[in-house]
């Protein structure tokens, strides 16, 4: 899997706040999981220069946020009308939109909001 060096670089820059929510209630720092996921833009998301505490890094923070992100569906996880994943091409602007709901959820949640404005 090819890590989305867009999708990475906005985790680590303006979208911080979703790596400090990984990291909540864990001994792990913010600042840390940036760190890892800064020096992966340096390389080109190339995993295979992470030493072994980075690669643990990655993959308990990092990977979860790019890969397989579970859609909130409408009213909750269970409620997800596609597959329960977020689809790769969505969770930039999901991530940037506060919105991580999947493709299929996002066209019923718009055909809800035109029937309640008409």
């Amino acid at each position: 899997m090819n890590i989305d060096l867009d999708l990475l670089a906005y985790l680590a820059g303006k979208g911080v706040r979703h790596l400090e929510a990984s990291v909540a209630g864990t001994s792990y720092l913010p600042r840390t999981v940036r760190g890892v996921g800064l020096f992966l833009l340096d390389r080109d998301g190339n995993l295979g220069v992470l030493t072994a505490k980075q690669q643990v890094t990655y993959e308990k923070f990092l990977k979860p946020l790019l890969f397989d992100v579970p859609c909130r569906g409408e009213t909750g996880p269970e409620s997800c009308r596609g597959n329960g994943l977020i689809e790769p091409d969505l969770l930039l602007q999901g991530f940037r939109e506060d919105d991580l709901r999947c493709r299929e959820c996002r066209t019923a949640r718009v055909e809800l909001n035109t029937k309640k404005e008409g």
